[in-house]
């Protein structure tokens, strides 16, 4: 859904700029300005702490109707997690206003979920805050969320056991979403997911053989810390 909302929004963006180039006449060559953007980032943590060796980048789209996004300028936050990005850039290249350029800031590092300001509000898209096209410093912050590891274990015992296994279902993956990702799982096995999200994340074992029983809650909810794992253990007991 965010990408075809982004998709209309730079189609708007294409035929809005089609139809000022046959009524606004001859304007001159946009300018030219080496945008210096710099920042700190921080883990989300209720103390946060500054994120050394992160990966921040100047993203931008395709041209008018590319799909996708290349990354214009990039560096790697310090000791103490600042950076500083500087890139030329034409005002007014992609369109219509020559106060905001088409970018936006975005930041990943291991352990964390990535960052961006990117937006998909029609009023401050595509960044918010804003990147304005002008040679006076800006400052734009990040904060990374920190992952949690979810552990989940299948001990299977009895007679007659389900020789295709189970398939684990796990909600809360993926942020704002309902998607449920599926796992593989044999009968005694385990299945570690080092970038959890801290919260509630449903979990279900499925394709479980009708001569076998799950003990407990199934589906189950459990709640993942960050930096931390948690552990879910599916006891499954089968008789023939």
């Amino acid at each position: 859904m965010r990408a075809r909302s982004a998709y209309c929004k730079r189609l708007f963006w294409v035929l809005a700029s089609v139809a000022a180039l046959g009524c606004g006449g001859d304007q001159g060559p946009s300018p030219t300005v080496r945008l210096s953007i710099q920042g700190q980032v921080l883990s989300a943590d209720p103390t946060p702490v500054a994120v050394a060796g992160a990966t921040v980048a100047l993203r931008t789209f395709l041209g008018f109707l590319g799909e996708g996004a290349q990354t214009l300028a990039h560096t790697t936050t310090g000791q103490t997690g600042n950076y500083h990005l500087t890139y030329e850039s034409i005002c007014g290249s992609l369109g219509l206003d020559n106060n905001d350029p088409q970018d936006w800031i975005e930041a990943s590092a291991a352990g964390y979920q990535t960052a961006s300001t990117f937006s998909t509000n029609s009023s401050t898209w595509p960044s918010d805050p804003p990147i304005h096209c002008t040679t006076d410093p800006q400052v734009i912050n990040l904060s990374l969320q920190p992952f949690g590891t979810l552990h989940v274990i299948t001990n299977t015992t009895g007679s007659g056991l389900d020789p295709d296994g189970y398939l684990l279902v796990v909600g809360g993956m993926i942020p704002n979403s309902g998607t449920m990702l599926g796992y593989p799982m044999g009968l005694n096995d385990e299945e570690i997911l080092s970038q959890a999200l801290p919260g509630q994340h449903s979990l279900e074992l499925t394709e479980v053989a009708s001569n076998c029983m799950v003990a407990g809650d199934n589906p189950r909810t459990v709640t993942v810390a960050a930096r931390e794992t948690t552990v879910a253990i599916f006891q499954v007991t089968c008789a023939s």
